[in-house]
């Protein structure tokens, strides 16, 4: 019976710490709990306490958002988000990782927060407590390791004021202990000097914590006694000895070379209970000391290494003196003296640019040999860090990662060197930067998570874990796979791998890593380019590793054009530097990729289609039933298609032309085939993309021939042009009772052409402005912009004989094609004329159009119009069509080709003495008629007479005058004479 009692206690206490713990019931005292808790969630101690299940396991993996991934590492956000890292409010924060347990721990100045974080639940099971803390100090904190038969780890406590360490064998205790108020956990104080407190806690079991103070003392606290039961024991490290001497001494050299603490790591495990410890301070002063649990320590090396490791790079960097700094220690796992120690300085280029050079040094610390092993300068990162750099190196020891304020480098280690030397030539380390956007993620803490074998399987890879405010927990993991340590010997694999992560991770706005830095990482054009167009390559071809087979072809090219989409989007960063012959070839691609799909889903969608798709894929291919994979293999060959099939439907057109309704359906399909690659992909893609992103002018000057334009494609808008014109024409002059059967035809078949017209001139413009980008082109050059400036009027001018207005007159606007624009506005005048008064607002409007293409284009279209009028004999309307742009006539007239008309406009406007002088130089043109002449020069002297009376001073140009008249009819006299005579001749 009393078993049964106990039990009942058991289950009541256990019910009363689940309630606590997710914050249904509270101590006056106590903070609120996390609100991230629930009692479903937390019904139960050993809810927290036992290992994941299977069921679970798959549950966390399925709620894992993957960041991003390459053959070397991936960055993943795992779900258990506590609702402390998600608020916005800027507090200090620090936190402790135990990647044995799998448990965080996360401490504000009131409260503390302990949480497995590889969770399942996106609102994970939290155990939070308030912490007694009258000054409002950052205690610090680290969870140890669990007690025997436990799962929950202990926690360790420190308050930097007083000294007071408190110790939790599991962080359960410390709830139970505000619950029911009975002290779980052990206590002791450091003694501290007036003014000193506590800077650094660190766990370094299976020796216990370190502790350092301000003053540059360490502290060793053993959390157990001889027979294994919790208690502290505090033992300050002096490292100098014994007795009073040595005592001051030690005193001294914490002044000197152990204040401004960096660093306290863990090193090599070295025997039961005994552990190696190495500190490093910002100075480049290194300790390395062997700690025991019984509290025993030993110095095995102390050196101030700043010297030594400016030294080592003095060569090549001597003025990194000034600015240099070390951020971070570690020691290589398993090894007693091998170390790397993470440093920094300024640079400063010579074009004024600030950078910061990040530095990891490979040293022996041997008392009596210490060395450098090497220096490695990290060069994928050189932006400076708001907080304190970080080195961490999880085991096998690899690859270490530097965590930044808003990035992680990932660089070899000389394990991993070693380890590849023999399937590798290359000589440098690989390194890479992860880097986050800024403002999406605040690291508060991190740690590593060493490499675990099971049943020789890795379970899990290195790596390290980022505990950032808003983000979450983020995992970054080292793939430990042979091949993924290849190292490369350019870049090109690196930028390759970058650019296909921002193509396949960097669309999702929720993802925080930045995948925009090829700006500031110096690689060489050549490498982009060739990484570039591997990567576009293998989205064509759906060889990418990240690439899925996708039974339907639909979503399989969506995907490809998609991609192809997010890489242009990316590159914007790149591409100034890039040549315009790869930017051109990329955006082809692009293209043609979206050409692809909308044929594919256009044909598929079309009710009442032909075989004809088929049967010209067959001709190309020379296989059967070959549609779906030739979409998949050869859509870079859509160009091919599209003129193949057009030449095969007009074929078939010529010969249904008894058949009106086949006819007509053969040339509308082989128009939608054209406009559908060219009008309504290629077009919309290079006006999306063309200037913004690529930063290519409309028609840049390139030796890569065109797809849009090659001279196929000419050919073959130019027949369906011709062709579609003709039918339209037709059907156009049917009566209302004969149309009526294809009227939805003819009005497809007009919005047709209206696009032909558009794609004729595109494509003539851009081969024109090729042909002009190639040296020996130029006849070629010369002929085809005469050929387009004799047709386009052609193309354009018809379609308002079908209605399409303002079709044309756009068309016209677009391609400045201004003679048209005249023609058309002139002929459209003479039609309304013709109907009198009733199109008066016809007229207006067409009188408006006329003055806004004065004003638009200015003189460029005035004098266009001019020589119209005049080549179409409309000279008298020249004079008063346009009162208000008279200085556009005046500049055209000056010229002194027209002055034989000019001399009108200057009448016009009072200015007698120089339609005199335009009358007089005509008059002066022995090649004109005499009698052309006696008239010019008569009103020229009429000119020179009304200048007279005005006041003008002309007795030199009358006489001048006078004496053309004279000999104008001596000229007369003669014609005269020999007209008489050859008379007389012909009657004798």
């Amino acid at each position: 019976m009393s078993s049964a009692l106990s039990q009942r206690r058991s289950a009541r206490l256990q019910a009363r710490r689940s309630r606590q713990v997710s914050g249904l019931i509270r101590q006056p005292s106590e903070a609120v709990a996390d609100s991230s808790q629930t009692a479903v969630s937390l019904a139960s101690k050993a809810n927290a306490d036992v290992p994941l299940s299977t069921a679970a396991e798959q549950k966390a993996k399925d709620s894992v958002i993957e960041y991003t991934k390459n053959s070397k590492y991936c960055v993943l956000k795992l779900p258990a988000l506590p609702n402390i890292l998600k608020t916005s409010e800027d507090f200090t924060l620090h936190g402790y990782l135990d990647s044995a347990t799998d448990f965080a721990l996360l401490i504000s100045p009131a409260s503390a927060y302990v949480w497995r974080y590889i969770s399942p639940d996106r609102l994970p099971a939290t155990i939070s407590f308030p912490i007694s803390n009258a000054t409002g100090t950052l205690p610090l904190g680290v969870l140890v390791s669990p007690s025997a038969g436990s799962d929950e780890p202990g926690l360790v406590l420190v308050n930097p004021l007083s000294g007071q360490i408190t110790y939790w064998e599991a962080v359960g205790g410390v709830v139970a202990e505000g619950l029911l108020h009975r002290k779980k956990g052990v206590e002791a104080l450091i003694s501290l000097y007036q003014g000193e407190t506590l800077e650094y806690l660190q766990n370094i079991e299976p020796a216990g914590v370190i502790v350092a103070t301000s003053s540059g003392r360490f502290v060793l606290v053993a959390l157990h006694d001889a027979a294994g039961r919790p208690g502290i024991t505090c033992t300050g490290m002096r490292g100098s000895g014994t007795g009073l001497w040595s005592n001051l001494k030690g005193v001294l050299k914490f002044g000197s070379t152990r204040r401004d603490l960096v660093a306290i790591k863990p090193g090599k495990i070295i025997g039961r209970g005994e552990r190696m410890v190495v500190t490093a301070n910002v100075r480049g002063a290194v300790t390395l000391w062997q700690c025991s649990r019984s509290a025993h320590y030993e110095l095995m090396f102390e050196m101030e290494l700043k010297d030594q490791l400016l030294q080592s790079i003095d060569g090549v960097y001597p003025r990194a003196e000034q600015t240099f700094q070390v951020h971070d220690i570690e020691m290589l796992p398993d090894d007693e003296s091998t170390g790397l120690i993470l440093a920094s300085f300024i640079y400063n280029e010579d074009s004024g640019l600030e950078q910061v050079y990040y530095i990891l040094f490979t040293v022996s610390l041997v008392t009596n040999d210490f060395r450098i092993i090497s220096a490695h300068r990290i060069t994928c990162y050189t932006s400076p860090s708001s907080q304190r750099p970080r080195l961490l190196l999880p085991k096998p020891g690899y690859t270490a990662f530097i965590v930044l304020s808003h990035a992680v480098v990932m660089v070899d280690t000389v394990l991993q060197q070693q380890r590849t030397r023999t399937r590798t030539t290359t000589l440098f380390k690989w390194e890479d930067v992860i880097e986050f956007k800024k403002d999406t993620i605040d690291v508060i803490f991190s740690g590593t998570e060493d490499i675990v074998h099971e049943n020789n399987q890795i379970t899990r890879h290195a790596g390290i874990i980022l505990v950032a405010r808003r983000a979450g927990v983020i995992r970054i993991e080292r793939f430990e796979d042979e091949s993924s340590y290849t190292v490369v010997a350019s870049s090109v694999d690196v930028i390759k791998s970058k650019l296909e992560q921002a193509v396949y991770y960097g669309f999702k706005e929720e993802n925080p890593v930045d995948f925009g830095r090829g700006r500031e990482v110096g690689y060489e054009v050549g490498d982009v380019e060739q990484a570039l167009t591997e990567v576009s390559d293998e989205i064509i071809s759906s060889s990418s590793v990240y690439s899925t087979e996708y039974p339907d072809t639909t979503e399989c090219l969506s995907l490809r054009t998609e991609a192809l989409g997010r890489l242009a989007e990316h590159l914007q960063y790149v591409f100034p530097s890039l040549s315009t012959e790869c930017r051109i070839k990329t955006l082809t691609k692009l293209e043609k990729s979206e050409a692809a799909r909308n044929v594919w889903v256009a044909w598929t969608s079309m009710p009442g289609r032909t075989r004809m798709l088929s049967e010209v894929i067959t001709d190309l291919s020379k296989q059967e039933n070959y549609d779906e994979q030739w979409f998949r293999v050869e859509s870079m060959k859509i160009g091919d298609l599209a003129v193949a099939f057009s030449t095969k439907s007009l074929v078939r057109a010529q010969t249904a032309s008894g058949h009106r309704g086949q006819m007509l359906k053969h040339v509308i399909e082989s128009n939608e085939m054209l406009l559908t690659v060219l009008a309504k992909s290629a077009y919309r893609v290079r006006e999306a993309f063309e200037q913004q992103l690529f930063h290519l002018e409309q028609y840049p000057p390139s030796t890569t021939e065109p797809w849009t334009s090659t001279w196929e494609i000419l050919t073959a808008l130019g027949k369906q042009y011709d062709v579609s014109r003709a039918l339209a024409s037709q059907l156009w002059e049917l009566s209302e009772d004969q149309l009526s059967e294809f009227s939805g035809e003819l009005k497809q078949l007009l919005d047709q052409l209206v696009a032909l017209v558009k794609c004729l001139c595109e494509s003539y413009e851009e081969r024109i402005a090729y042909c002009s980008s190639l040296p020996d082109s130029r006849d070629q050059y010369e002929k085809l912009t005469a050929l387009y400036l004799e047709q386009r009027g052609t193309w354009i001018k018809p379609l308002m004989g079908f209605g399409y207005n303002a079709q044309a007159y756009s068309i016209a606007e677009t391609y400045r094609d201004f003679r048209t624009l005249a023609e058309m506005c002139r002929e459209e005048k003479s039609e309304l004329e013709k109907l009198g008064k009733e199109t008066a607002d016809r007229q207006e409007l067409l009188a408006l159009r006329l003055n806004r293409y004065f004003e638009t284009y200015g003189y460029d279209f005035a004098s266009v119009v001019y020589q119209y009028y005049i080549d179409t004999g409309h000279i008298s309307e020249l004079f008063v069509a346009f009162p208000g742009y008279k200085t556009y006539l005046e500049r055209f007239l000056s010229s002194g080709e027209y002055d034989r008309m000019a001399w009108i406009h200057d009448i016009q406007q009072a200015d007698f003495e120089s339609a005199g002088d335009k009358l007089l130089k005509v008059s002066n043109d022995r090649e004109e008629p005499l009698a052309n002449r006696v008239v010019q020069a008569s009103i020229a002297k009429l000119c020179a007479i009304q200048t007279q009376i005005s006041g003008g001073e002309v007795r030199e140009k009358l006489q001048e005058i006078e004496d053309t008249l004279e000999e104008i009819k001596e000229k007369q006299v003669e014609e005269d004479e020999k007209y008489e005579q050859g008379g007389e001749a012909m009657e004798e």
